[in-house]
């Protein structure tokens, strides 16, 4: 995955363009390797849960927090 991440920021810098560690965060589903991703030789957050189209996802692969929040 560190050769994918270091591809991804080195062919882009050939135009001018960066990674904004800033805005770059990690979000893992069911990862048995838990291997810190580094960019610009700092490792990027790991995020817990995910929202996307207004559903909730966790690190589980899981949508219980997006149920129960709708439910509740």
């Amino acid at each position: 995955m560190q050769e994918k991440t270091k591809m991804a920021a080195d062919n882009p810098a050939r135009l001018g363009l960066t990674i904004n560690r800033g805005k770059s965060k990690v979000f893992r589903t069911n990862a048995s390797n838990n291997t810190p991703i580094p960019v610009q030789g700092e490792a990027l957050e790991e995020m817990e849960s995910f929202t996307y189209l207004c559903s909730i996802l966790d690190n589980q692969g899981c949508t219980d927090a997006d149920v129960i929040t709708r439910i509740g």
